[in-house]
């Protein structure tokens, strides 16, 4: 799967939403979630992640890699949440990114690299290419939640998806055909008389 924007928007509503996202329809609970990747070069800063244990666009926990116009330089295992749970799901900037364990590394752009992540219990783990880099032990054990992938000034390629409960497959896709619904928004400019119709119908 080839993600063919490159530019996102800050819109601020949550982290998704500031990111070019995919989300699962479905909840999943996980104990091992793999799959390839490949980041082009961008101009600037880059960051894709990979999310799970989504429970809406604002609270998840992520894998994330960002980068310069040189390189991939940092891992880092990090948790959005809810800022302030008594304001409208439409306010603006009402999360909180956590990084919970970072780690400088260094993958090439264009290269393809494996990411995989283990829930054991209450420790969260990241392995690139089958190597271990990083993990973080939570306070509690996750539940399960949405999985997908969040990317910014860059256009990742992500192939192989694999996740695991135990021994059991629960989700996996190879992208090879089409399994993701796309929705296409057309519009147009309405002319000054249609939108005088339009106000009259409003009223």
């Amino acid at each position: 799967m080839r993600e063919n924007r490159g530019r996102s928007f800050n819109f601020d509503y949550s982290p998704l939403i500031n990111h070019n996202s995919l989300i699962t329809n479905q909840e999943v609970t996980f104990t091992t979630l793999s799959h390839s990747f490949a980041l082009n070069a961008p101009a600037t800063t880059t960051t894709f992640f990979t999310f799970f244990n989504a429970l809406d666009y604002r609270q998840f926990y992520a894998v994330q890699f960002t980068g310069n116009a040189n390189s991939i330089h940092t891992i880092a295992i990090i948790q959005s949440s809810i800022k302030d749970t008594t304001l409208p799901k439409q306010a603006k900037g009402n999360f909180t990114i956590t990084t919970l364990a970072t780690k400088e590394i260094s993958l090439q752009y264009g290269t393809t690299y494996t990411l995989t992540i283990t829930v054991q219990g209450k420790t969260i783990s990241a392995a690139i290419d089958n190597a271990q880099v990083l993990s973080h032990t939570l306070n509690e054990e996750l539940e399960g939640g949405k999985i997908g992938f969040a990317s910014k000034n860059c256009i990742p390629i992500i192939d192989n998806l694999v996740v695991y409960n135990g021994k059991e497959i629960v989700f996996a896709d190879d992208f090879s055909k089409e399994s993701i619904k796309k929705i296409v928004l057309q519009g147009r400019k309405l002319t000054p008389q249609e939108v005088e119709e339009e106000k009259k119908k409003n009223k």
